[in-house]
C-alpha cells in the first residue's frame, strides 16, 4: 500500500483502516510481521446477507443478469483529480472491460506522477446470475490477490486474511461496476431513486456487504457535453471506511463515467471519463 505521506491512488479500500488493523496486529502479536430497487417480476427471491450495523436494510435483491444485458467490451480513459493531506494531485486512469458469451476480463489503472501505476485486475464467468469472479487482484509494488472458490463457497485471500462465505451475487471491487452497468441495462426502467442494493464485495482484504443506494439523474460534463448520469453511492460500512459514488450512462452502455472515492480525512480521487472506443470480445 502507498506510504502514509505519499498520495494514495487507492480504490473503495481505506489505507487507514489497513494501517489501523497492522497496528492491532502488531500489539496484539510484537513477535509476527504485520503488513477499501423495485425487484424484477418473477425472479426467485434471493436470500440477503446481514446489513453491517448503522447502515440501512436493502429494498431489492440483485437479480438473475444474462449475458444480453452485459456490456459491450470497450476502453473507458479517464482524467483523475485527487488530494491527499490537502495537496492535490492529477493523474490518469483506463479501465477495459472485455467478455464473450460465458467470461470476462475487467482491469482498472491508475497511473500518477512519482507513484507509478496501480492495476486491479478481475477475471471470472458470466452466467445466467450475471459477473462470477474467480480471481481479483490488486497490484501496487506488490501483487495481492482473492479468489473465488465456488467448489469450497469460500473467498481465499493472499493476505492471509480469514476467508469468507462466498454468498449469492458476490462481486469484487471492480466487477462490481459492470454488474451494476448490466443491472441499468436490464432493469434501469423499473429503478426509482432511494432503492438499496446489497451486495458482497471482495478486496483483497476482506469480503463484506456493500450497501448500494440509487439517486437522482445529473447532468455531468463528459468529453465538452452535457450527459445525463444515473448515480449510485456506496456509504462507508464503518467510520473509518471510504465513501465510494459512482455515475453510469446509458450512452456509454452504463459504465463508469466518473468514480469518486472520499476517506474520511478528506483525501479523494475523482475519475472523470475523457474518452471511450470499443473493444474486440475476448477470444
Amino acid at each position: 500500500m502507498p506510504e502514509p505521506s505519499s498520495p494514495s491512488p487507492f480504490l473503495g479500500e481505506s489505507d487507514r483502516v489497513e494501517r489501523a488493523q497492522a497496528t492491532a496486529e502488531a500489539k496484539a502479536t510484537p513477535t509476527e510481521d504485520v503488513q477499501s430497487e423495485t425487484v424484477a417480476p418473477e425472479h426467485k427471491p434471493v436470500v440477503l446477507p446481514a446489513t453491517p450495523t448503522g447502515l440501512a436494510d436493502a429494498t431489492m435483491a440483485l437479480p438473475p443478469l444474462g449475458l444480453a444485458a452485459m456490456p459491450a467490451s470497450a476502453l473507458l480513459s479517464y482524467r483523475l483529480s485527487g488530494q491527499e493531506k490537502g495537496i492535490p494531485y492529477q493523474a490518469t486512469g483506463e479501465m477495459r472491460w472485455q467478455r464473450n458469451a460465458g467470461a470476462y476480463a475487467a482491469a482498472l489503472s491508475v497511473r500518477a506522477f512519482l507513484l507509478g501505476t496501480r492495476l486491479w485486475r478481475s477475471q471470472g464467468l458470466i452466467t445466467a446470475q450475471g459477473l462470477a469472479p474467480v480471481r481479483f487482484s490488486d497490484n501496487w509494488r506488490s501483487e495481492r490477490a482473492t479468489h473465488f472458490d465456488a467448489e469450497q463457497n469460500r473467498i481465499v485471500f493472499s493476505s492471509n486474511a480469514p476467508s469468507a462465505p462466498l454468498q449469492p451475487g458476490a462481486q469484487d471491487q471492480i466487477s462490481l461496476y459492470p454488474q451494476i452497468a448490466a443491472l441499468m441495462a436490464q432493469e434501469g426502467g423499473r429503478l426509482q431513486p432511494g432503492l438499496r442494493l446489497q451486495v458482497q464485495t471482495a478486496t483483497v482484504r476482506d469480503a463484506l456487504p456493500w450497501l448500494l443506494t440509487l439517486e437522482q439523474e445529473e447532468t455531468l460534463q463528459v468529453e465538452g457535453q452535457n450527459l445525463q448520469a444515473t448515480k449510485w453511492v456506496c456509504q462507508p460500512r464503518n467510520r473509518f471506511d471510504a465513501k465510494v459514488e459512482f455515475w453510469l450512462a446509458a450512452k456509454h452502455d452504463w459504465l463508469p463515467v466518473r468514480i469518486r472515492i472520499t476517506q474520511v480525512s478528506g483525501s479523494f480521487i475523482d475519475l472523470a471519463l475523457t474518452a471511450r472506443v470499443g473493444l474486440p470480445d475476448l477470444p
